[in-house]
């Protein structure tokens, strides 16, 4: 267990988000969980509200190269 955590030092920013990405299909329980919360609140945000979301999570994903 150490080596990984030792290797997931090691990685881009970018290289940790596709692992994450990965161990997160990998977990069933935590996929139905997502479905589940998503489920539960779409339609929650107005039309302009959801632009403003998009707006913040697509600045969010950036990966900034000078890190």
């Amino acid at each position: 267990m150490e080596s990984i955590v030792q290797d997931l030092r090691e990685l881009s920013p970018k290289q940790l988000v596709d692992v994450a990405s990965y161990v997160r299909r990998m977990n069933p329980v935590a996929a139905a969980t997502r479905e589940e919360v998503l489920r539960e609140t779409h339609g929650y945000l107005d039309e302009q509200e959801g632009v403003v979301f998009e707006n913040a999570l697509a600045g969010s994903r950036r990966v900034n190269s000078d890190a």
